[in-house]
């Protein structure tokens, strides 16, 4: 009896060594699933790199700086301290569940706070209330797989600094203005404008013509752009260019931008024929309310066989916007909610979109 106790004892710790190597080895994982008025245009239109302002890469006095990586928990450590890359000491980056899918099973990289939110969906945007392709250029549905998709032509523009280009603006609409940059209280039109936000864009641009100019730009904070008063505009933005580049943007007053060249953590560009997601992620610092963190990210392969999002979502570059620091013209913090919110493209000749949506979050700690 007492050679079988001890029989039976040493199986049983063999048994239990097995099931904890097995487990080790094939457990679950927490990889990506995959899965109002009008805005006017006026003749004269808007700087842009490489015609009138561009500013020197981004540094520490700039207001650069590592945020919470929020894409993955594998994120890329920092670009080495030097112009344009994150000087902070990083952070634990920091990744939502997979589960943390919106209704068109786009993952949400930051959590929802009661307030403003727009989704485009499976809605016609030439007919829904909130958004607006500027120029009253139409849009015509496609289909890749189960995607439903839209295309939309350019209009002609003059350029401010000089010479002609192309754009679309796709603006997501909120309340009836009433505030500038300089009025502003913490909003432009109402104080449930998006002030903290995640904005999402899929894009495909077809026939880069201007390849100085292509890119597409994503506005938000801002408000309208007209001649009469250049104030009205109150936006910042993020960008993704042709050549490859991408920057912060102010455009406080229209048409006078400031740019900031920022430190790419991985290589990408806007690129013919091709689709890319795009989330622009802006949201105060809880601990210290001089300063916005404002981050771009991408996903550049977003959609399966099938046409559903792939949700491989990488921070591509970032911008710590801080109150008294100089980015040109402009040395005033931009942490208001803005009453219009775009999507813009130069230099291409059509542009496919899906899934714009943008609404309020928590901002992480």
């Amino acid at each position: 009896m007492k050679n079988s106790s001890t029989t039976s004892q040493a199986l049983l710790a063999l048994l239990l060594a097995a099931t904890a190597a097995a487990c080790s080895s094939g457990g679950s994982s927490s990889s990506d699933a995959p899965g109002a008025a009008a805005p006017q245009a006026d003749g004269t239109e808007d700087d842009l790199p490489g015609t009138a302002v561009t500013s020197a890469p981004q540094t520490a006095a700039d207001g650069g700086g590592q945020a919470a990586d929020l894409s993955s928990p594998a994120a890329p450590a920092p670009a080495a301290a030097g112009a344009g890359a994150p000087t902070e000491a990083p952070t634990t980056p920091t990744a939502p569940p997979a589960t943390d899918l919106d209704a068109d099973g786009v993952r949400m990289l930051v959590p929802s706070a009661t307030g403003t939110s727009f989704r485009l969906g499976t809605s016609d945007p030439n007919n829904l209330a909130g958004f607006l392709i500027e120029n009253n250029v139409a849009a015509t549905p496609q289909t890749l797989g189960s995607l439903n998709y839209w295309n939309t032509l350019p209009f002609s523009f003059s350029y401010s600094a000089g010479g002609t280009g192309k754009t679309t603006r796709l603006h997501i609409i909120g309340g009836d203005q009433k505030y500038t940059w300089r009025t502003e209280n913490g909003f432009l039109s109402t104080p449930s404008d998006l002030r903290n936000q995640e904005f999402t864009a899929y894009v495909r641009v077809h026939d880069i013509f201007d390849a100085a100019r292509a890119m597409v730009t994503l506005k938000i904070r801002g408000g309208k752009h007209i001649a009469g008063n250049g104030d009205l505009a109150s936006c910042t933005m993020m960008t993704l260019s042709a050549g490859g580049n991408t920057m912060f943007g102010k455009e406080l007053t229209h048409p006078s931008y400031d740019y900031v060249k920022l430190a790419p953590r991985f290589d990408a560009s806007l690129k013919d024929g091709q689709w890319v997601g795009m989330k622009l992620v802006s949201y105060a610092k809880p601990a210290d309310p001089t300063k916005v963190v404002n981050q771009l990210y991408l996903d550049t392969d977003p959609f399966d066989a099938s046409g559903k999002p792939v949700n491989g979502w990488r921070l591509l570059s970032e911008y710590t916007d801080s109150e008294g620091t100089s980015t040109g013209r402009y040395s005033k913090l931009a942490d208001w909610g803005g009453e219009q919110t775009t999507v813009r493209t130069d230099g291409v000749s059509s542009l496919d979109f899906a899934f714009v949506s943008a609404r309020e979050v928590t901002p992480p700690n």
